[in-house]
């Protein structure tokens, strides 16, 4: 019985997953059909071989009735024969193991997997054993046998009734053509068999294939479940994306004391800047707006950091250069005026210090 919360398709995770267990889309009844096929238009190809080895046989035999049966004569009679019978059939067998190998590489690919065969306690279970009796594959597989066995029994017996007429006739007959009557007779009935068969292994493999998706189908839990395994679970990813926001913020904060001046919006916007004597431009060292903002202009005060208000500079840098990196080239006169500001600052404190 189905279960009816596993109403979204199959994943290709779980479906590759299923194919490396040896859990495939594949029918039998196809594959069996087109080798009756094959070897069906084998035979009527090699006709004639069959027909001539096959009178070449008859007449050793014919001709070596009289001869000594010894231990040693019978064993190489014996190999002879089977050669002989071998020639025969190779070139039926060939090609039906070619055309079947052809067939199964369409349906499944190239596959290798054991697992089907590992012992499973499922498999030797009465109760587990007793569901499969009564499941639905048990009862199609049952369906499909019946179906199969009544076709070539009614298509026989349409074949012969059909004949009937002709056979009558055919007792007078001499050997060759008695045999070729009875092999067309038998082609043509084989034929319709085949054919018959061939549409119930269409029909197989289409249902095959809908109820091995079926089968893989999967609840709406199971994709999340099976997205958390393969991207992550998004509140762990969430968490950790978190901590590094903090860490990242922490490490901004304990770099601000170096800062050579904070430009400001001035209430919702601070940017601290770092230049010394060698430095090729200004880096930002911090950054940040409101909460972050008021912050950085706390632990500059702390540290005796010059703040400066410039609100088109400070919302510039703000939306322009990244903490850790260089101020663009087009800022470096408006922040060097800044600076110049600082540097007066500066020697004016240092100026009256002296005094």
């Amino acid at each position: 019985m189905a279960d009816p919360s596993k109403t979204e398709q199959a994943t290709p995770k779980r479906k590759q997953e299923a194919r490396e267990r040896g859990q495939i889309a594949r029918s039998v009844e196809l594959n069996s059909a087109i080798i009756l096929l094959t070897a069906l238009i084998t035979i009527r190809y090699v006709g004639p071989y069959l027909l001539n080895s096959m009178g070449k046989l008859t007449v050793f035999t014919y001709e070596n009735l009289s001869a000594d049966f010894g231990m040693e004569n019978v064993y190489s009679y014996t190999i002879f024969y089977m050669m002989e019978i071998f020639k025969m059939v190779a070139p039926i067998l060939m090609m039906m193991l070619i055309v079947g190998l052809i067939v199964n590489y369409m349906q499944v690919g190239v596959l290798f997997t054991i697992q089907p065969l590992t012992p499973k306690l499922s498999k030797i279970s009465p109760i587990a054993g007793f569901q499969r009796l009564f499941s639905r594959r048990s009862l199609i597989e049952f369906v499909k046998s019946m179906l199969k066995l009544t076709v070539i029994a009614w298509l026989g017996y349409e074949g012969v009734k059909s004949a009937l007429p002709q056979l009558i006739p055919a007792m007078d007959m001499q050997g060759a053509e008695a045999i070729k009557f009875v092999g067309e007779l038998t082609s043509n009935i084989l034929t319709r068999i085949i054919i018959a068969l061939l549409v119930i292994a269409a029909l197989d493999f289409l249902y095959q294939r809908w109820e091995h998706g079926e089968s893989l189908k999967m609840s709406k839990q199971e994709i999340k479940d099976e997205f958390r395994q393969a991207e992550g679970d998004p509140m762990i990813k969430a968490r950790i994306r978190q901590i590094q926001r903090e860490m990242a913020r922490r490490r901004m904060f304990e770099s601000i004391p170096k800062a050579t001046v904070v430009i400001t919006n001035p209430t919702h916007v601070a940017v601290a800047l770092e230049y010394k004597d060698g430095m090729q431009s200004p880096v930002v060292l911090a950054k940040g707006e409101r909460v972050i903002a008021e912050k950085i202009k706390e632990v500059a005060r702390k540290h005796n950091v010059p703040i400066v208000e410039n609100p088109p500079l400070a919302r510039t840098l703000l939306k322009q250069c990244p903490v850790g990196a260089p101020i663009s080239p087009d800022l470096f006169e408006a922040v060097a005026e800044v600076l110049a500001f600082v540097y007066r600052m500066n020697r004016k404190k240092s100026g009256a210090s002296t005094s």
